[in-house]
């Protein structure tokens, strides 16, 4: 059983980890703030669009057929982007999404489709070297207060080597923000952009779009417009879910040393109690041997 001075040393060092988890989680909360403000602002826009998209390449039928709109016949070859932190101590946000990733990764491999990759994130890119996938790029604070004209460099990249290196889709792996409870795995196609609608838009109760110029005109600009908007996005996500679920690990964390502090003080004052009632008993002995 520990000493007196062994249980006195621990509670002073739990006593600091549990200062430091909770300045964590004070700051976790002051970006987080911020982070769920500019998500929840995004979406709107960001849905907005995508369904704009998608009804002009429906209402657009063969002409809308692009390099970036136009499914290949047979899929062979993925692209897929994995967004994670840089740092750790947010919980299970990053394993989660590997075990999803890896996962997908080898059933795509046992159905013959070769997967490389590119990693925004640290814990990302050491990720994909632990599990031997051929990585085309690394970027660190790649969600670090995201930036529109950061994600069309980063859009820009992920649209230029899907046309040239022959890829048949783009996928981007990322965690979605629910809550600060709540972050979800989640796989998106990115590339090629093609509509899920495929019935009729005036018997879904939606106006029928008039296109000028040609859609060729202009179409690929709008596509290029999306991939941008749908990797900010994510980055926005990532980067809330991120604050989220490190705010609450250090909650948690802070709670549990609460809990520990508590233990280890009862034990010391036991352990006290038992050294002075010796003492005591000691005392007496001598006096009565007097």
């Amino acid at each position: 059983m520990p000493n007196l001075k062994d249980i006195k040393r621990r509670i002073g060092s739990v006593k600091n980890t549990q200062k430091i988890t909770h300045a964590m989680k004070l700051v976790s909360a002051a970006k987080f703030a911020r982070a769920n403000h500019a998500v929840v602002s995004a979406r709107p826009y960001g849905v907005a669009f995508e369904d704009m998209v998608g009804r002009v390449v429906v209402a657009a039928g063969e002409k809308a057929a692009t390099p970036l709109t136009t499914p290949r016949g047979s899929f062979k070859r993925t692209l897929l982007v994995i967004v994670s932190t840089d740092r750790g101590l947010c919980g299970g946000l990053n394993s989660n999404l590997f075990k999803m990733v890896n996962r997908d990764v080898r059933d795509m491999e046992q159905a013959g489709i070769k997967v490389d990759v590119i990693t925004w994130g640290r814990r990302a890119t050491s990720f994909a070297k632990k599990i031997k996938l051929t990585s085309l790029g690394e970027r660190e604070k790649a969600t670090d207060k995201p930036k529109y004209d950061g994600a069309k460099v980063l859009a820009k990249d992920l649209v230029d080597k899907f046309l040239a290196n022959n890829y048949d889709d783009v996928k981007i792996a990322f965690v979605e923000f629910k809550s600060a409870l709540s972050q979800v795995p989640t796989i998106k196609n990115l590339l090629p952009v093609v509509s899920t609608e495929k019935k009729n838009l005036a018997d879904a109760g939606q106006l029928q779009p008039v296109l000028e110029p040609e859609p060729t005109a202009f179409l690929g600009s709008i596509i290029r417009r999306q991939v941008e908007g749908v990797v900010f996005r994510t980055l926005l996500e990532a980067t809330a879910s991120e604050h989220g679920a490190r705010m609450t690990a250090m909650d948690s964390a802070t709670k549990n040393a609460k809990d520990v502090i508590r233990k280890l003080t009862l034990q010391y004052n036991r352990g006290r109690q038992a050294a002075i009632t010796k003492e005591l008993i000691e005392i007496t002995s001598g006096a009565d041997a007097l």
